[in-house]
């Protein structure tokens, strides 16, 4: 059920007042026949699935809580879980393997299967101080805000809040309205208007003439544009749900379209699963302790991972490998590109702005195609997407100012009674609802 839904937000109130109205002792149970509710919109065989390998995670570390191999052979389960889901078709074409069919992704499986594995892998190095009871655990895996497309949660952090319960508190329920309401403004006002009136459009005519027209950097700011609106815009509804119901969440996104280059791009983009990246890939393969050339093979290792993460195929490995080539392309040339750091802004933000036409295209020959023709490269909407580039900058510094003015904000009118803030909540919720055209899932919950 899209949190953009009108359904959704309906449900939503009722899913609100029943749980802050039922004792400490019920609160968690409620939240699991709400998250129940949301998610078997998705279908019973997603829900079924889910259920079923969050139970195998949970009864083979209580059966087993000080063996060091169980949690091992869980970590290589949920791979390949993960791997038979999503990437069985893909892996069968490399071997010349009967590589047809109609592959259908359960929902929200690449998030909830890399948190099973962080449990894992924190019950294996100790530091967990607490086994959650089932109920606790299958929450944190379940828990309706953050199950279809994050944020990734660590078990250290998160586990917790469901093992204690949560307390009402005004202040931060306030926060997550607010918080909720501006990523429903960016998903409905930014990333559904930018595909519906400009995005599909260009990629239409694209296809329409099987990759031989278009220009490219129009191409990929607009679907840059979209994604980011699109993916933090579900992030901020995620953290807003959470706090509304009790629970922080981590934030994923932090203005990345004003980051200064690729390194730093990825700290502000997606920043839950670079953070697992870096832990569970990058300093297990060595990180940059086994001198610089092992340090950019491992850079490129993780960046084609996390292409590989989001999707299974070609596109995704190219632009996985772009940002590899980016990341390493930036620590080669470090001492220079810090004297210029304007030019270098620029320059990485037009490349992280092509690396979205293979993210979005599901045909890496079309792709190719468009790149390598000189006419791709200039023409009217060079101009313009030269314009949304700097539009999307300011928005973001705009953006990044808001949020460190905001507690200042807060602090200033949160005397006001709750029936004001009530009031004011309901004009803009609704005044964000006139832009709805059509009901429309969020990008990230293919993955």
């Amino acid at each position: 059920m899209p949190f953009s839904s009108v359904n959704f937000i309906v449900l939503l109130p009722v899913l609100l007042l029943v749980y802050w109205q039922l004792p400490r002792s019920m609160k968690r149970l409620w939240l699991l026949v709400a998250s129940g509710i949301v998610y078997l919109a998705a279908g019973w065989e997603d829900l079924a699935l889910l259920v079923a390998i969050t139970s195998a995670n949970w009864i083979s570390t209580a059966a087993f809580p000080r063996s060091q191999l169980v949690p091992k052979l869980m970590v290589v389960a949920n791979v390949a879980a993960l791997g038979w889901f999503k990437y069985r078709y893909f892996i069968g074409g490399l071997f010349s393997f009967d590589a047809t069919g109609s592959l259908v992704i359960p929902l929200g499986i690449s998030f909830y299967v890399f948190q099973l594995i962080s449990y894992q892998i924190e019950t294996m190095k100790g530091v967990l101080q607490e086994r959650p009871s089932f109920l606790a655990f299958f929450l944190y895996i379940f828990f309706f805000p953050h199950h279809q497309a994050g944020p990734i949660m660590r078990p250290h952090k998160f586990l917790g809040a469901f093992i204690k319960g949560r307390e009402w508190s005004a202040a931060r329920f306030r926060i997550g309205v607010l918080i909720f309401l501006w990523g429903l403004f960016k998903k409905v006002w930014i990333a559904d208007w930018l595909a519906s009136g400009v995005v599909n459009a260009a990629y239409g005519d694209l296809h329409a003439s099987h990759g031989m027209s278009g220009n490219a950097l129009f191409l990929g700011v607009t679907y840059g544009v979209q994604v980011y609106a699109d993916f933090s815009g579900y992030s901020d509804i995620a953290v807003g749900l959470g706090r509304m119901f009790g629970f922080k969440l981590d934030r994923n996104f932090h203005q990345p379209y004003i980051a200064i280059g690729p390194s730093e791009f990825w700290r502000r983009w997606h920043v839950t699963l670079s953070q697992w990246l870096r832990d569970n890939v990058y300093f297990p393969l060595g990180g940059n302790r086994k001198g610089e050339a092992r340090t950019l093979v491992n850079l490129m290792i993780v960046m084609l991972v996390g292409g590989l993460w989001h999707g299974a195929g070609w596109c995704f490995v190219l632009w996985g490998g772009l940002h590899g080539a980016y990341n390493v392309l930036e620590r080669l040339g470090q001492r220079w590109l810090d004297r210029v750091a304007p030019l270098k802004f620029v320059v990485f933000q037009i490349l992280f702005m092509l690396a979205w036409i293979p993210f979005r295209e599901p045909d890496i020959r079309s792709v190719l195609n468009l790149l390598s023709r000189g006419s791709a490269w200039v023409g009217p909407d060079t101009v313009r997407a030269l314009m949304w580039m700097a539009a999307i900058v300011s928005f973001s510094w705009v953006e990044d100012r808001l949020e460190r003015f905001f507690p200042r904000l807060f602090r200033r009118f949160g005397w006001l009674p709750g029936p004001a803030f009530a009031v004011a909540y309901a004009l803009l919720l609704l005044t964000i609802l006139t832009g709805v055209r059509r009901e429309t899932v969020f990008i990230y919950q293919r993955f």
